[in-house]
């Protein structure tokens, strides 16, 4: 990324390929294709402050160099009301976020500094009856997923 950027920073954990193309083949089909901007992601942080970005990408380097990939793995569906995500769980992705969340107290804001939720939405915006269906559909098979 070239300069600086001028809005909140969005920290997300890269997934393994596998992983990734199987989140985006279930948002492609579920995602309301008007609202679908992004590929599937597990976001850690929303929005970290723009001047934060050197010591962010500085700190997140060195986790790269120093860890091996976080594992995490699909641990349920979550009906949102209008819309399904997965439930992940990550030990290794916990640690990560919580010394992130450490170094910057006082500069993330009230949604990054509480508790987190890790999950990967791909249904949203949609009918409650649409969001039911397809969290019992994907209760039947969802992968193990690997951040990379």
């Amino acid at each position: 990324m070239a300069g600086a950027m001028s809005g909140p920073l969005i920290v997300t954990a890269l997934l393994a390929g596998a992983d990734q193309a199987w989140f985006d083949r279930l948002r492609t089909a579920h995602y309301p294709p008007e609202r679908n901007h992004l590929a599937a992601h597990l976001t850690l942080f929303h929005a970290v402050p723009p001047m934060l970005e050197a010591e962010l990408r500085r700190r997140l380097a060195a986790l790269a160099a120093e860890l091996a990939p976080p594992r995490a793995d699909v641990v349920g569906v979550m009906n949102l009301g209008g819309g399904v995500a997965f439930r992940i769980a990550s030990d290794d992705l916990d640690s990560i976020r919580a010394e992130l969340a450490d170094a910057f107290r006082g500069a993330l804001t009230q949604q990054d500094s509480h508790g987190w939720r890790p999950h990967i939405t791909v249904q949203n915006k949609v009918t409650a009856a649409e969001a039911r269906a397809l969290a019992r559909r994907s209760n039947e098979a969802s992968p193990s997923a690997r951040c990379a």
